[in-house]
């Protein structure tokens, strides 16, 4: 289980500038891909207790991507 409040923290630390990026590639918009790192971490923390530590990175990435383009579409996708 991935655990503590600080261990969440510790998290966080490590995970947000590259989620950020990957929002931005996703989006294209600085201010939108820092929005979308907010509220993918949120839900992660909603669900911190409950997670297993090797499922944690690909939890976030599902939450940021399915945020980002809920319609499975990427930004370089559409048209």
């Amino acid at each position: 289980m991935a655990g503590s409040e600080a261990e969440f923290a510790e998290y966080f630390t490590a995970r947000a500038a590259g989620l950020r990026r990957l929002a931005y590639t996703l989006c294209g918009d600085w201010h939108t891909a820092d929005d979308l790192v907010q509220t993918t971490f949120i839900k992660l923390y909603r669900h911190w207790n409950r997670m297993h530590v090797q499922s944690v990175d690909a939890y976030v990435r599902r939450i940021l991507v399915t945020r980002t383009c809920p319609t499975g579409a990427t930004a370089g996708a559409r048209t």
